[in-house]
């Protein structure tokens, strides 16, 4: 009897002594690598499997103290599959929980697309990050009625007109497997969010919707030919007090877009070219946007800054943006400026 005692007072001592060295560990051992990894739990993994690769890896100190805390916790049969962010630095139960909730890691893929980018540019990043860019491109280039009637903004469409303009510059997470008219619709959707903070919702009858094309075709102008958010303001006012007594807005900008071009000063032969694009030879907009404006470049296009101007330049040497009231005052500020 005194045996059988002995023996059981044994096993129970090694049994708190298990628990409390298991309950230790799991709470103050960590592994030995640190640092974020990327760790991916099969689908009907086994727990002592999974225990085994998080001890290869160096995520957990011991494989016996994963799979004890999960036992313990009764998660053995609990376990998510998927891709988890994981650091050495993290004990069992924070990694045991991150698991059996199924905080994976989103396998979106994350792509940004600048102000001022066209949709030949958006395309060639969009392929550069394996998703059909080739695809997009061939999309956004057509006029699709689908979209005059989805989007209040896109109602007055030009006949004809492709979708340059309206595809806001923002950072973007799209799934690996999401199609071009996946891409293209939260695009639209952004822009109409953006557009809608400036203007209001578009069934309050603040804002003309015939008036949306015009004012996104000089914001992506202005986009081009200002840098700060005040000038963006300033060129704004000028190219609309153009606009209006017939003036050519003479922008570098279009003649950059209509040779493939970025150059500060383009040259005389430049801006002979025959386009619908050359604001040096036709008066007013040209048929449409020429890139994708940001919201200040939209916003100044919608509330231009008042100014007595009717010109200005950059110099290329300081980058500052020299306004005139007359033309002959900008004849002396190009030749002060060295252009």
């Amino acid at each position: 009897m005194r045996k059988f005692i002995l023996i059981a007072a044994l096993l129970s001592l090694g049994s708190i002594t298990f628990f409390v060295f298991g309950s230790y560990a799991t709470d103050h051992f960590t592994g030995s690598v640190k640092g974020e990894q990327i760790f991916e739990v099969k689908q009907n993994e086994d727990a002592r499997a999974l225990g085994q690769r998080l001890e290869e890896k160096g995520i957990v100190f011991s494989q016996y103290t994963f799979l004890w805390y999960l036992f313990h916790e009764e998660k053995l049969h609990k376990l998510v599959a998927g891709r988890y962010a994981l650091d050495g630095a993290m004990i069992v139960p924070e990694i045991a929980t991150m698991m059996t909730l199924g905080k994976t890691v989103s396998n979106d893929i994350r792509v940004t697309f600048p102000e001022g980018w066209t949709m030949a540019n958006m395309a060639e990043r969009l392929t550069a990050h394996n998703l059909p860019g080739k695809e997009f491109l061939a999309l956004v280039s057509q006029s699709n009625p689908e979209w005059r009637t989805r989007f209040d903004f896109l109602a007055n469409l030009p006949s004809g007109a492709t979708l340059e303009g309206y595809l806001f510059p923002d950072t973007y997470f799209f799934a690996p497997q999401a199609t071009a008219q996946d891409i293209v619709m939260v695009l639209l959707q952004n822009f109409g969010k953006k557009w809608n903070s400036l203007t209001g919702q578009p069934t309050d009858g603040t804002f003309d919707p015939k008036r949306i094309h015009a004012v996104v075709t000089l914001a992506s102008i202005i986009e081009e030919e200002g840098r700060t958010r005040d000038e963006r303001d300033m060129i704004s006012d000028v190219f609309w007090k153009r606009i209006a007594i017939g003036q050519p807005l003479q922008s570098d900008a279009t003649i950059n877009y209509i040779h493939g071009t970025t150059r500060l000063q383009p040259t005389l032969k430049d801006t002979e070219v025959d386009s619908l694009y050359n604001t040096y030879k036709n008066p007013g907009l040209p048929p449409g946007p020429i890139s994708s404006p940001g919201l200040d470049s939209l916003r100044a296009a919608l509330f231009p800054k008042s100014n007595p101007f009717y010109y200005f330049l950059v110099d290329a040497k300081t980058g500052e943006t020299v306004y005139s009231q007359t033309f002959e005052e900008h004849i002396q500020n190009r030749q002060k400026h060295g252009l």
